[in-house]
């Protein structure tokens, strides 16, 4: 291989790995609300999340009251989700990763915020421009043949302060399949965020779901028994 091929593979690696970094964070809390949009109808829940280093995440719902208490936690390859109406705690098998959370078009693997696109994805520049005065990289990552993911490729559009502008999944025929749009981004928690996020699938475009960012904040001192079964079904 080249040294040039090398250098920009190494480059795009780097600015994905930096883009999670800022997304996440060495630890965070971030209050939500996700809009679910359908044709004949549309309802909105608010959601708290944190997250510890780049394995562990707690989603717990507060509105509305009705699905108040569900809750998502990852920790490094795992994940379980709890309901209060039935008052059980279960852990989701990875080949249910790619299925949809509460009935949006986010799927759990998105919502538990697993990076393992970073370590299990090689990726390549495939163009760079400028938008606004900021230099936006387009950057074709394809998983290892080994990887455990369900998608063929995945092409992000990250700007140079880190936010991703948008991701696109194709399946293994390259067909695209969604994307995720930033629709607002500023400054929130100190940094320069993506406030409000468009998923929507391809094939059904009058269906999508957004997730608005209402507070966040970064590098904050979290106890790792926040992390724990117990916590996700008895919050303390």
């Amino acid at each position: 291989m080249p040294a040039f091929a090398a250098d920009e593979e190494r480059t795009a690696t780097d600015i994905v790995r930096d883009a999670v970094n800022h997304w996440r964070g060495l630890s965070s809390y971030t209050e939500m609300t996700m809009v679910i949009h359908r044709p004949d109808w549309e309802r909105s829940m608010t959601m708290r999340a944190w997250t510890l280093g780049q394995d562990q995440t707690l989603v717990r719902v507060i509105e509305p009251k009705k699905d108040r208490g569900n809750g998502t936690l990852t920790d490094k390859n795992s994940m379980w989700t709890y309901s209060p109406k039935v008052n059980r705690v279960i852990k989701i098998p990875s080949s249910m990763m790619g299925q949809s959370w509460m009935g949006s078009d986010f799927s759990n693997k998105d919502v538990a915020r697993m990076d393992d696109i970073i370590d299990q994805y090689d990726h390549a520049i495939l163009s760079e421009e400028e938008v606004d005065g900021i230099t936006v990289y387009e950057i074709e990552s394809i998983p290892h043949e080994d990887a455990p993911v369900v998608w063929g490729r995945e092409v992000l559009k990250i700007r140079d302060d880190h936010v991703v502008f948008e991701h696109a999944f194709y399946d293994q025929d390259g067909e695209l399949v969604k994307t995720l749009e930033s629709l607002e981004i500023g400054e929130m928690g100190g940094r320069t965020i993506a406030k409000r996020q468009r998923m929507s699938k391809i094939d059904t475009p009058d269906e999508w779901t957004e997730i608005g960012v209402n507070e966040v904040e970064y590098e904050i001192e979290l106890k790792e028994s926040l992390f724990t079964l117990s916590n996700l079904r008895n919050p303390r």
